[in-house]
């Protein structure tokens, strides 16, 4: 009996194990748990049969106490606290558990994560879904605050449903650590809506927010969760104050985050990241808030990973920036150099900005200064085996790197301009400072992309290069399905990879998302792996 190699191992998602490769680099092995994880390939998404295969991938435990700290359960039945504003968040410690069961009328709560988890021991609040498998709703409209809860400035409650930070009693440099939320939807903290405040008054939120805004804290997971109807999803901050003042080991896993943003405005977004190693994986980012026009993944962190996610719309699809409130910090750390993305499925109308934009978005400045160019990532984007396509007629644009001090490795991907793109172009230029160049330089590695593509724009000089145009793969026969972008039989992507950059042998291709969304083993079935980010 034969079987499939596979491109990796797989869960325990961050475990370290000691595999056989192949001679492109892939791992082997792991059959039997991709069987198991292929058990329920009949259930559709978001079905809960698809949201347990997600929690197994992603290693989330049922939403039980850790038997290492309280337990604190919200909602209907003898012994629960009836609302969220009865839970004692400011006294909540290391291994306890909030446990929020799902009833049908949403919890109007919101509230403030303070606390100081443990990595054997963390602070956890967590969903415990209904029959049907739908969260619990936590909503910041009409939210009642808890009383006296020590938020400090007024802003850190009118900004969103979840704030983690340190309470305003706590010292000048603490901050919260390993701190878990998963399982729940979260809606709601929008300028349209209004709520009660910790001193018993009746606010109304700030344009300037987030569902969950991480202002500090070390450690932070959010996971499976709805996040909705806010002005972002998520957000996190860091400044050059201190270690204690960085957001840092972020990871945002199996969340549907879509609805959010501010009608007409472009500087708020799906996701809003500033921390130091943060990994995006298996989320879906839908679409924004019908006229809102900002991105879906906004970065300006150290150590970005974004693998592995469903993206669709935003003015771009990722925006990986500079670092700009820590700059001093991120310049002297060497993983604001590279940028991880891979395996993840796009599609996003190019009418509405370029795909991927990597280096800084704060331009017109001169060297030595500290703004500006001086401060982007100067660093190179691995972008491997992940499918883009891009919709809509008109002018699209797939990348847009600041300045020739940015480089992007391009490697394994597919990259579909519609028909009705009349004018598809690989490199966008922007507007820099007299010392600087734009453009930025791309290579080529093996992809497929279709035919007709230019490099930038008719009647434009955009300086840097795009090497490699020799490698490409161009056909004319669509690989993928438009809509679902899974692969199609005997196209030229089938087998087609080549080996991945060196410097992304810590960043295996491990995982593909299923007809459900949900992550599986990624299996090579041929004499190499496929382009894009679904084996056939």
């Amino acid at each position: 009996m034969t079987h499939a190699r596979f491109a990796h191992g797989c869960p325990p998602l961050h475990a370290a194990h000691a595999q056989r490769r192949s001679p492109l680099g892939f791992s082997l092995g792991w059959l039997s748990l991709l069987a198991a994880l292929g058990a329920t390939n009949g259930a559709h998404a978001g079905t809960p049969d698809a949201r347990q295969a997600m929690r197994t991938v992603l290693g989330l435990q049922p939403c039980q106490p850790s038997g290492k700290g309280k337990d604190y359960q919200v909602g209907q039945g003898q012994g629960r606290l009836a609302s969220l504003d009865l839970v004692p968040w400011e006294k909540l410690a290391a291994g306890d558990t909030v446990r929020i069961h799902y009833r049908d009328a949403p919890y109007a709560g919101k509230f403030m994560l303070s606390a100081r988890g443990t990595g054997q021991a963390p602070v956890r609040v967590c969903g415990i879904p209904g029959a049907d498998g739908k969260r619990p709703v936590v909503t910041g409209r009409d939210a009642v605050t808890r009383k006296g809860q020590s938020y400090g400035h007024a802003l850190h409650q009118s900004r969103s449903v979840i704030v983690i930070k340190p309470a305003a009693s706590a010292g000048w440099e603490a901050y919260p650590q390993h701190i878990q939320i998963d399982g729940l939807d979260i809606r709601s903290a929008h300028p349209s809506y209004q709520f009660t405040d910790s001193d018993g008054a009746r606010r109304r939120y700030d344009e300037f927010g987030a569902c969950i805004w991480v202002e500090r804290g070390h450690g932070i997971t959010i996971a499976d969760n709805a996040i909705s109807d806010c002005s972002q999803a998520i957000f996190t901050k860091s400044t050059d104050d201190g270690a204690f003042a960085q957001t840092r080991d972020i990871r945002i896993a199996g969340n549907r985050m879509y609805n959010n943003g501010i009608v007409g405005n472009n500087r708020l977004h799906t996701t809003y990241v500033q921390s130091i190693d943060v990994v995006y994986e298996f989320n879906h980012y839908g679409p924004l808030r019908a006229g809102a026009r900002g991105n879906s993944i906004k970065d300006r962190s150290i150590g970005t990973v974004v693998r592995y996610n469903r993206i669709e719309d935003g003015a771009r699809a990722l925006d990986l920036v500079e670092a700009e409130d820590f700059p001093q910090t991120a310049k002297a750390t060497p993983a604001y150099r590279s940028t991880y993305v891979y395996g993840n499925q796009i599609i996003k109308d190019g009418r509405k900005g370029s795909v991927i934009h990597y280096g800084g978005d704060h331009n017109g400045s001169s060297p030595g200064e500290d703004w500006g160019e001086p401060n982007n990532r100067k660093g190179t984007l691995y972008f491997y085996h992940n499918t883009v396509r891009v919709t809509g007629n008109g002018y699209a644009a797939m990348f847009q790197l600041s300045t020739t001090e940015e480089r992007a490795d391009v490697r394994n991907n597919i990259f579909i301009f519609d028909a009705t793109t009349q004018n598809p172009i690989m490199r966008a230029s922007t507007d820099v400072g007299d010392a600087w160049t734009a453009g930025g330089i791309i290579t080529f590695g093996r992809n497929w992309i279709t035919r007709g593509w230019r490099d930038t724009q008719p009647n434009s000089k955009v300086g840097g290069a795009l090497q490699g145009r020799e490698n490409l793969v161009m056909d004319g026969i669509m690989p993928v399905a438009p809509t679902t972008l899974r692969p199609l039989a005997g196209t030229a992507a089938i087998d087609a990879a080549q080996p991945n950059a060196p410097a992304t042998r810590s960043h295996p291709v491990r995982y593909q998302l299923d007809t459900r969304s949900v992550p599986v083993a990624r299996p090579v079935k041929g004499s190499a792996p496929d382009l894009g980010a679904i084996e056939f």
